[in-house]
């Protein structure tokens, strides 16, 4: 075979963002928040951030996608998880420390 040429689109860092056709203006969003992300539909999945298999593309910064709620977080200790074998119990345990602690 002889070689074939594939046209790219690249970002400014000089990262491949695109692979194929590069005239698709349709852009992907978000499946939680819906905020539009850097990447065209035609974009390989391969070559994306936050893009889940069977779910879709989610947020370019993860981090930064709350749907409006707040991304505060708090702490169990080790010995916590390590005393309780049972995940239900031990989910229990968490939303118990969670709700005392929002009082």
């Amino acid at each position: 075979m002889g070689q074939q040429h594939v046209p790219l689109k690249i970002d400014d860092k000089g990262c491949v963002i695109a692979v194929g056709s590069v005239n698709d203006d349709n852009y992907d969003e978000c499946v939680i928040c819906g905020k539009k992300s850097p990447y065209t539909r035609s974009t390989h999945i391969d070559l994306r951030v936050g893009y889940v298999e069977g779910s879709g593309q989610g947020c370019f910064e993860p981090h930064m996608c709350s749907q409006g709620r707040s991304r505060q977080l708090f702490t169990i200790s080790e010995e916590l998880v390590y005393n309780t074998p049972n995940d239900q119990e031990l989910g229990a345990k968490v939303r118990e420390l969670y709700w005392a602690n929002k009082r």
